[in-house]
This record gives structure tokens, C-alpha cells and sequence, in this order.
């Protein structure tokens, strides 16, 4: 037999936490109502609200991305594929804030910078966006920021 033997790879999971001065009511309507999404991402979104509903964001020039909703309990849990990882939503309410806890899991070395990046320059935009306020993005300074402090994926990637 000449079979080789599967390559195994670490995943990774990228964790993001925030509170906002909003009720959970306005940050659920933020992150599952298609414009809103589309507002605070600054992309083209559109969600099917249910199980097994898509998530698609056309982010032009760069491509888009494309889902499927895994878990879904209204003003809780909102969780879909998202290339190969899967994004998870969790709120909390804090007193008359909301509390935010943000994972995408399963994601890959190659990706997991790039991803870690976007996903914080998004995030900066909802608390912003609930004020009904905008901010610049930060993608470029994020990623150089990640890239420094997590060079040593991309080693562990080629070895």
C-alpha cells in the first residue's frame, strides 16, 4: 500500500468581547437585520433569518462570502458557516447594555490573521453604528498589528 497519510492542521478561533450602551433588542436588530448589516459592515449583506437560512456579504472587488445559519435563538445566539470556520454571536444583557461575545472557530492558519483583522475592523463599526455614528476603518493598521504579533502562525503553517 502507498497511501500517504492525512496532513492535520491546527485551527484556530478568533475571540472578540464588547458592551454597548444599547439594549439587546437594538443589537440583535444590528446584527441579523440584512441593512443593518450592511450599514455597520459597509458591504452589501443580505441573512436569512431561520436554521439552515444564508448569510451572503458581497464585498466587490475582494470576492464575497457566503453561509449557512447553524444556531439561531433570537436576542441570544446567531451562529453560521462562514468559509470553512463558523462565526458565533452571543449577547448578554448587562444591565441596560448588551454584552458581546464574538467567536469564529475552526479557522485555519493561513486565514486566521486576515480574518482576526476584518472581524475587529467590523466590530469597531457596530457600537458606532448603534450611536447612529460612523468611523473610519481600520482593516490595514489591524492587520499589520496582528501580522506582528502572530508572524509565528505562518511559520507553524509551513512546517
Amino acid at each position: 500500500m502507498n497511501d500517504t497519510l492525512a496532513v492535520i492542521k491546527p485551527e484556530y478561533c478568533i475571540e472578540l468581547e464588547r458592551t454597548y450602551a444599547f439594549p439587546i433588542e437594538a443589537v440583535w436588530k444590528a446584527l441579523t437585520f440584512s441593512n443593518e448589516i450592511s450599514d455597520w459592515m459597509g458591504y452589501e449583506a443580505s441573512l436569512e433569518q431561520r436554521i439552515g437560512g444564508r448569510i451572503f456579504v458581497d464585498f466587490k472587488s475582494e470576492g464575497s462570502m457566503e453561509g449557512i445559519v447553524c444556531e439561531w435563538e433570537p436576542y441570544k445566539v446567531f451562529a453560521h458557516t462562514w468559509n470553512l470556520s463558523v462565526v458565533k454571536w452571543e449577547l448578554q444583557p448587562d444591565g441596560e447594555s448588551t454584552h458581546l461575545r464574538f467567536t469564529n472557530s475552526h479557522a485555519i492558519p493561513e486565514i486566521v490573521v486576515g480574518f482576526a483583522a476584518g472581524w475587529h475592523a467590523f466590530i469597531d463599526h457596530l457600537g458606532p453604528h448603534l450611536a447612529g455614528d460612523s468611523v473610519a476603518d481600520r482593516f490595514d493598521e489591524l492587520m499589520s498589528v496582528y501580522e506582528n504579533r502572530y508572524d509565528q502562525l505562518s511559520v507553524a503553517c509551513d512546517s
